[in-house]
């Protein structure tokens, strides 16, 4: 077993939480599937991340002081948290999104078609409509980052894994960070704004649509040249509404893309694709 899975299927975690197996691994440490077997989650099936090194658990406690305040139905909706000091561990207790991250759910069918790429980046406008207008900069949008929940006969997606999330005016150079692919051109000169996460947002939406981000590369140098120099092409066949939006969120010069999500969102809706 992986050092870092601590649990297996069918422990009982802190008395409460029976394990159904494991969702995943990330640098801070493992999601589980869980049962509520006692309390207020009693019979609920949730997620469950669990850390034990230093850098998990600062990561994973930054984003659950942050969370918490939040409530949003495209935010990922943390339920609570708890530090075991005798352990060095830190549970964090969220809903379960059964559909998984937007990686896996675009590359199992090869690309989406642009209408269901469009649910997919209306559904996280909204969820960041609401970061940014309490002065919130996300500054890690992935797909990995996205994920989907079923509701009824459609899923829903939702913006979550805030660990790097900055506020506004106060980031420094050494704060900034990324995911090659996805990373604005200002924020490799140490800059970073609202309209970056739009920049990020337009990757992810090339993403959707093509299965790859817009610079990919097999070399990781010409990918971060790319990447820092904005040059992508929109493949053949795209819809010149899709085309114009992708221009748009991809600008070099962040000033010329939308400002905000909000601002997103009124384009969308003024381009009858809101």
């Amino acid at each position: 077993m992986d050092p870092e899975t601590k649990f297996r299927e069918g422990d009982l975690i802190l008395g409460y939480y029976r394990v159904l197996g494991i969702i995943g691994r990330g640098d801070f440490g493992v999601v589980y599937k869980v049962r509520g077997e006692r309390g207020r989650y009693r019979g609920k099936i949730l997620a469950l991340k669990v850390a034990s090194n230093p850098y998990g658990i600062e990561y994973l406690w930054k984003e659950a002081q942050t969370l918490i305040l939040f409530n949003h139905p495209n935010i990922v909706s943390l339920q609570s948290y708890l530090y075991k000091k005798d352990r060095g561990e830190l549970y964090v207790l969220y809903e379960l999104m059964d559909v998984g991250d937007l990686r896996e759910h675009v590359l199992s069918r090869g690309g989406l078609s642009e209408e269901e790429a469009l649910r997919v980046l209306r559904n996280v406008t909204e969820g960041l409509i609401f970061l940014h207008s309490r002065g919130y900069i996300h500054s890690d949008i992935k797909p990995e980052n996205i994920f989907g929940k079923r509701i009824l006969k459609s899923v829903v997606w939702k913006l979550g894994d805030f660990g790097l999330l900055k506020i506004r005016g106060s980031v420094s150079i050494l704060d900034v960070k990324g995911t090659l692919g996805y990373i604005a051109p200002e924020v490799f000169r140490g800059e970073i704004h609202r309209s970056s996460d739009i920049f990020s947002l337009g990757c992810l939406l090339y993403f959707t649509l093509f299965g790859r981000d817009p610079f990919h590369s097999e070399d990781r140098k010409e990918k971060m040249r790319r990447n820092r120099e904005v040059i992508f092409e929109v493949p053949e066949g795209t819809s010149p509404k899709m085309r114009r939006l992708l221009e748009r969120m991809l600008e070099k010069d962040f000033r010329r893309r939308f400002r905000t999500a909000m601002e997103l969102k009124d384009y969308l809706l003024s381009e009858g694709l809101g």
